[in-house]
């Protein structure tokens, strides 16, 4: 009685079955840019944080010592981020990256919120100087453009409600500047084109936001039609 060897075969669909379960070299690099935009995105967003918290913990004057080498390393943080996180979603598809992306953002809406009001804070006391009045605006247009370019990293992406909750704090503001100014006795007039310059400041913005004109909707082109036409050139196949 011959019996025949039991071997499996080695044909064409068993190896189509073996690369199938090897990860591929574009899942892999998707995988790779997906940490390092998350990684670095944190990074910057951690230093971001202490920054601020410095600046109002410390003083201003106390954190101005290596202030711009701060500053440069949190941006350049960010723009890595940004990158590779544009490079993830736009040139291989990762599905995960724009979820965790959203939560970043919303996270980021939640810090400007709070950076907001402690500045609501120190306007409505008036016990500040033209420098750190300044310092609030370049912070606040800082977290605002952090927000803005999150927002640029997916497709489709809505600010609209995200605008809400600073529309409701620039309307505390505007209620906070009608009670400083009007019922109470010892406001100084000196400084209400600040706390005007602030509420107008970002009372356009969120309106721009809500609004959804399109504003950022040629730069938004302009970013897709680039990655489209060098996605083949970065991407591997493989």
């Amino acid at each position: 009685m011959n019996s025949s060897p039991n071997t499996t075969p080695r044909g064409p669909s068993s190896t189509l079955s073996r690369n199938r379960n090897r990860l591929s070299q574009r899942g892999m690099f998707s995988i790779l840019m997906l940490l390092a935009s998350m990684i670095a995105l944190g990074f910057a967003l951690l230093g971001g944080a202490k920054l601020i918290f410095d600046i109002f913990g410390a003083g201003l004057l106390n954190s101005l010592h290596g202030l711009g080498t701060k500053a440069l390393v949190v941006g350049l943080a960010y723009l890595v981020g940004w990158l590779t996180a544009m490079i993830a979603i736009r040139v291989y598809g990762n599905l995960v990256l724009p979820f965790a992306i959203n939560f970043l953002t919303w996270g980021c809406l939640i810090g400007v919120c709070v950076l907001y009001l402690l500045i609501l804070q120190r306007l409505y006391d008036q016990a500040y100087d033209l420098p750190h009045y300044a310092a609030y605006l370049i912070i606040m247009a800082a977290g605002l453009a952090a927000l803005v370019g999150l927002h640029l990293i997916i497709e489709d992406h809505d600010l609209r409600p995200f605008s809400i909750p600073l529309l409701v704090i620039a309307m505390i503001q505007l209620g906070l500047i009608v009670f400083r100014y009007v019922f109470t006795e010892t406001a100084n007039s000196s400084y209400l084109w600040k706390d005007l310059l602030f509420f107008f400041m970002m009372g356009l913005f969120a309106f721009l936001m809500l609004a959804h004109l399109g504003l950022l909707k040629p730069l938004r082109a302009e970013l897709t039609n680039y990655f489209d036409r060098n996605s083949k050139v970065i991407r591997t196949d493989k």
